[in-house]
């Protein structure tokens, strides 16, 4: 009922439907299913991806994605790249650094982020501090799994993932995968010293997904400087990482067992689940919370197909704004710099 293909064109690899193609969406992902529809009409339906390139950040997500950098560049085999000739993403060889090499050059790539206001320039000036030390608890974390054991790690591997229930295929990019024989297999689970767990025999694939806790902005102090509260690892996965990584180790357990794991960093320390450790990751959940994810993307097609037969883009969206809850209060999706909020603002009101 599931079929599996690594990541390629998919306008070249499916037949897509009317409105995918009046649209131009032929996709969805697991960042796409965990927003409303109002943030995610708007950045995928309204902007094109030239346009959300443009779209502001913060220092949270460049500081996450270097700490991520720095460990598929020290532990991996192989990073899934764009090629420019080819115009697809392949596995590229990676030439793999030392522990330091790979803090060095991940604090270089952070000090070329521009901030967008004086509160991300403070963030900014604070994850400097704290990056080396998230990423070495990276270390820790993936050197208890026994990841150096793995004769193959795999970074961002590309995944076209076809539900039969969807017309449009599911894609992501997982951040690190590795097979080890298990019966060799022990970790520590927790940075704090908890008692290490044993993998059942035989070899399996594991799937990991990374994610990153930074301090956090507080008031501006007497003496002008802001305080910071420190990152607190999560008591519980958040459900949207929980659908992500279901998706990863529901497409790869087409070809080889899984077992996923779900890993939170912070400057402090870090927290891996797993299904010895957390029920939500034992299999019966995981596919509960795949088939969560494949609902919300077949109630986005029925969404996209409801103006269909009109048979013109402009029009289609004209009749969807209507129709959709734009959710402007959301804290984090509509945070992609005021002229596009504005604009955005101004579709609603003009429905």
């Amino acid at each position: 009922m599931l079929k599996n293909n690594k990541l390629k064109d998919p306008l070249n690899e499916i037949t897509l439907p009317s409105f995918s193609k009046l649209l131009d969406v032929n996709h969805h992902s697991c960042t796409q299913a965990s927003m409303s529809e109002g943030p995610y009409f708007f950045r995928y339906i309204v902007c094109d991806q030239e346009t959300r390139r443009m779209f502001l950040g913060n220092a949270n997500m460049a500081a996450g994605v270097v700490v991520g950098d720095a460990l598929q560049w020290h532990y991996s085999h192989k990073i899934w790249k764009h090629n420019p000739l080819t115009k697809k993403l392949s596995p590229v060889n990676n030439e793999k650094v030392s522990k330091e090499v790979a803090i060095q050059l991940a604090s270089e790539k952070f000090n070329e982020y521009n901030p967008v206001d004086d509160k991300d320039r403070d963030k900014f000036e604070r994850y400097k501090e704290t990056i080396p030390q998230t990423i070495r608890q990276g270390f820790l974390a993936l050197d208890g799994l026994g990841i150096s054991k793995s004769e193959l790690v795999v970074a961002e591997d590309s995944i076209s993932h076809i539900d039969d229930k969807l017309e449009l295929p599911i894609v992501g990019r997982s951040d690190l995968h590795f097979k080890i024989q298990s019966k060799d297999f022990k970790s520590s689970e927790q940075s704090d010293g908890a008692s290490a767990s044993s993998i059942s025999s035989g070899s399996v694939l594991s799937v990991l997904e990374l994610k990153t806790v930074w301090d956090k902005p507080g008031k501006i102090k007497k003496d002008g400087s802001r305080s910071f509260s420190a990152a607190r690892l999560p008591l519980i996965p958040s459900k949207p990482h929980l659908q992500q990584i279901s998706f990863y180790t529901v497409s790869k357990s087409l070809v080889s067992p899984c077992c996923p794991y779900l890993i939170y960093l912070s400057a402090e320390g870090f927290q891996i689940y797993s299904e010895n450790n957390c029920g939500d990751l034992e299999p019966a959940n995981i596919k509960n919370y795949y088939n969560q994810l494949v609902q919300v993307c077949l109630r986005r097609e029925r969404m996209l197909k409801r103006y269909a037969h009109l048979n013109d883009a402009e029009l289609i969206k004209e009749e969807l704004v209507k129709d959709i809850d734009p959710d402007f209060s959301h804290p984090f999706y509509w945070n992609i710099g005021y002229e596009f909020v504005k604009r955005a603002k101004e579709i609603w009101r003009n429905t």
